[in-house]
């Protein structure tokens, strides 16, 4: 339409008009105190959505602050007939801003005022249509509220400990997607908030009026029909979700080719001190990966060691390296030599393919006398020189003109050991005695080359394996701030091979501008979200959901989603686990949670100081049980290094990875194939049993003893290994599948991910384990003889302490 703006450019935050303040820092909107919501601790009629949602789009998590801006309308204007949609009491408050986008990633987002559009008020008397019912409540995929419905009475709303928020995830891939619109969306030219299937619309004139701040715009006539029902033809009046789709070019300098996904470049950078096991599992790896790329791919290799080999595949079947000295950052003149010169070093997968198995298969283990976490490795020094090979011109020259890649170009860093050696390093021993120092530089330059190959487009996965210590607070912040992921492995086998597959190929981005609008009293709420997908085209995607209020505090308590709850309080929760110091308060935050929303919401026991948790609630506690015990917040997993990348990868994961990798799933082995989803407590360890715990990522595979002399382990272990394959098929990352025998020294990672649920009474156990009813006398009497004493709390126990009464299962 023509009297309407210009959308904003990618990674582009307008300037502010009013004078509220914006914080820019993610750190900022953290200094919160330890009890608090899991998404904003009050609302009320004077406080919009964006004030209470710790959304993400990785935005970072990805991938990732809050700020909020008012921006001051004309007067509202009442309609006399027919009725018009409530009236609102204060204006919108707009937030837009710039993020990575990594799909289904929910994360802490920023927000900021976007309120520059021109202000147009046509004549309000005139009847409007309805373009759907007030009563209409909207499920949407990309979108998960920790409630459908909310209480009216503030007091009962500002209860911060079961808080309100969403899950939002606007890249999400679902069946059937949106509707696509192949032309610009109508804004409101006050406001700029999108017509939704809640705006009213003169049918006569085609204008419409927004849901937001109640102004009337303009359609340019496109609005025009001759009855209510006609509305519908128009998707933004009957969907929820839209995609409007430009499918020009913007991007100045941009060259398109065929398939932006496979033009992308993925440069591999690998260590090249590995001893010889390692080295053997990681060529095996790196064989299949480069087997499965797409034939038109372009892929580039680097190894790192003291010094950096840059291989070159102009010489056809031979396989040539450049070699530049790994003490520090690589020269401006060393750089254009390669760059300019005659060295090809990306090249498709369909020429090079020959040439790459060489290159591994030349690999040579690390042969001095050296700890592995000693051995020089100039590992940032590497990554410079890949995201300056890059950058800039390749061999892919015609006429002038440089073909630069559509996509997000890739570096995968397969290491094996710290970065000990040149730029970004840090000392090999912890003994060092300015290795506070030291450690403290490294992590900010790491930092800020990371947020050089963002600026460049440019993810970096840094996937580590092997027992030598990676100094994970130095490579995190490469990984992070690049819109990457770290990950650890046990070895450079099967879980590796598949990540590295798996990172290659996953839908990731940067520079998009996700927005989220929503009138007072959060009776509407609309997100947004626009970038440039695959091909190159622009994307705006528009979702619109009303929120229904309610008196009832029971039909408030119905309506609470318990897993989104757990999930959302979780990523709050972990948002402040930064140090062993603080899982420890996080822990007791917990607590002090679990117990308020028994005291606002349950009911005091007769004749008892134990409180009853809320019937609606009942699975509630007992997920947020396995975030304090489990490897998020407890001490289950030997090494802060683990937890801190889990904790990382949990505040980036999707909904379905974050609930699993929360509360583990417990499927138990059945004749004739089948399996049977029990709670995931100890008592599922029978002998007689084949157990898969699903915890998100990791599977472990348990078998019990009598499996084992019946000898159906063997039949029992593969219908196991199939279903944790296919539960974890798209899974990203790939969980590492364990699989052993009861009694086994490898079988306490089985075990400490379960309740230890033996040490309630029996009736308690049947109550929340009602299989153990199907088991003999001699079985139970066999099963119990099995534990061995802890002092570990059972989730009974654990609610007890609390003054609570074990909520009964639903």
């Amino acid at each position: 339409m023509d009297n309407s703006p210009p959308p904003h450019p990618l990674g582009f935050s307008p300037s502010r008009s009013s004078s509220s303040t914006m914080v820019s820092s993610p750190d900022n909107r953290l200094n919160l105190p330890p009890f608090s919501s899991p998404v904003s601790a009050r609302f009320s009629p004077q406080n919009s959505l964006p004030d209470q949602l710790p959304l993400s789009s990785s935005i970072s998590t990805s991938s990732l602050t809050s700020g909020g801006g008012a921006s001051n309308g004309s007067p509202l204007t009442q309609f006399s007939t027919p009725p018009g949609p409530p009236v609102f009491s204060s204006p919108l408050r707009p937030a837009a801003i710039p993020f990575q986008t990594l799909p289904s990633s929910p994360q802490p987002v920023a927000f900021s005022s976007d309120s520059t559009l021109p202000i147009h008020s046509p004549s309000t008397h005139l009847p409007l249509q309805h373009t759907a019912s007030v009563e209409e409540t909207i499920e949407s995929p990309y979108v998960l509220f920790s409630a459908h419905k909310l209480l009216k009475r503030k007091k009962q709303a500002n209860i911060s400990s079961l808080g309100f928020g969403a899950l939002v995830s606007p890249g999400r891939e679902v069946t059937p997607g949106p509707q696509v619109v192949q032309r610009d969306p109508h804004r409101c030219h006050n406001c700029g908030a999108y017509a939704n299937l809640y705006s009213d619309v003169l049918i006569g004139s085609g204008q419409w009026q927004c849901v937001i701040c109640k102004k009337l715009n303009s359609s340019d006539g496109e609005y025009i029909a001759a009855s209510k029902n006609d509305l519908h033809h128009w998707p933004e009046f009957s969907s929820s979700a839209i995609d409007y789709v430009q499918s020009g070019n913007r991007r100045p300098g941009y060259v398109p080719v065929s398939d932006s996904r496979m033009s992308a470049p993925i440069f591999l950078v690998i260590d090249e001190c590995l001893d010889e096991a390692h080295l053997q599992h990681l060529q095996g790896s790196l064989h299949a990966f480069v087997d499965s790329l797409p034939q038109n791919m372009r892929i580039g290799i680097i190894t790192y060691g003291r010094t950096v080999s840059i291989y070159d595949f102009s010489e056809g079947s031979v396989a040539t390296a450049d070699v530049l000295p790994g003490a520090s950052s690589p020269s401006e003149d060393a750089l254009k030599t390669l760059i300019y010169g005659t060295g090809i070093y990306l090249s498709a997968v369909h020429a090079s393919l020959p040439v790459a198995h060489t290159i591994f298969s030349s690999m040579r283990p690390y042969r001095l006398n050296l700890p592995e976490a000693s051995r020089d490795r100039c590992l940032g020094a590497a990554v410079e020189v890949a995201l300056a090979i890059i950058k800039g011109p390749s061999a892919e020259m015609s006429r002038g003109i440089i073909k630069r890649p559509g996509g997000n170009c890739r570096i995968l860093v397969c290491a094996g050991g710290p970065n000990t050696f040149g730029p970004g390093s840090v000392p090999s021993s912890f003994s060092h005695p300015n290795y506070p120092y030291m450690e403290k530089t490294a992590m900010k330059w790491m930092e800020n080359l990371g947020q050089t190959a963002h600026r460049n487009n440019v993810i970096i996965d840094v996937l580590c394996a092997g027992t030598c210590p990676v100094r994970v607070p130095v490579l995190q912040p490469l990984a992070k701030c690049s819109g990457g992921t770290l990950l650890l492995h046990d070895d450079f086998g099967e879980a590796f091979g598949v990540n590295l597959k798996r990172a290659s190929m996953r839908a990731a981005g940067s520079h998009g501008l996700f927005e989220i609008r929503c009138s007072d009293d959060i009776a509407v709420t609309q997100f947004a979200v626009q970038y440039w997908n695959f091909y190159q085209a622009n994307i705006s995607r528009v979702i619109t959901i009303r929120l229904p209020t309610v008196d009832s505090v029971s039909q408030y308590l119905g309506s609470i989603q318990e897993d989104v709850v757990a999930v959302l309080v979780a990523k709050r929760t972990l948002l402040h686990a930064k140090t062993v110091h603080d899982t420890t308060d996080m822990r007791l935050t917990v607590d002090e949670r679990v117990k308020d929303i028994a005291s606002r919401f349950g009911s005091q026991l007769p004749k008892s100081k134990l409180f009853r948790f809320p019937r609606e609630l009942s699975s509630l506690p007992e997920i947020l049980f396995h975030l304090r015990r489990g490897p998020l917040l407890g001490n289950i997993i030997g090494h802060e290094d683990e937890r801190s990348v889990l904790r990382n990868l949990f505040l980036n994961a999707s909904f379905e990875l974050s609930l699993c990798m929360l509360a583990p799933r417990c499927l138990m082995h059945r004749e004739g194939g089948t399996f049977e989803e029990l709670p995931a407590y100890d008592l599922s360890m029978q002998s007689n049993a084949a157990v898969v715990l699903d915890h998100g990522t990791d599977i472990f595979i348990w078998l019990g003893n009598e499996l084992v002399v019946e000898g159906k382990s063997a039949s029992a272990l593969a219908a196991c290994r199939t279903l944790a394959e296919e539960l974890s098929e798209q899974r990203f990352p790939a969980p590492r599948i364990l699989s052993f025998k009861e009694g086994s020294s490898q079988a306490r990672y089985f075990v400490s991910r379960l309740i230890p649920a033996h040490k309630d009474p029996p009736y308690e156990q049947e109550v929340r384990f009602p299989q153990l009813r199907t088991l003999t006398s001699e079985q139970r009497t066999r099963l119990k003889a099995s534990f061995f004493h802890s002092d570990e709390y059972s989730f009974c126990q654990w609610m007890r302490s609390l003054k609570l009464a074990p909520p009964e299962p639903s």
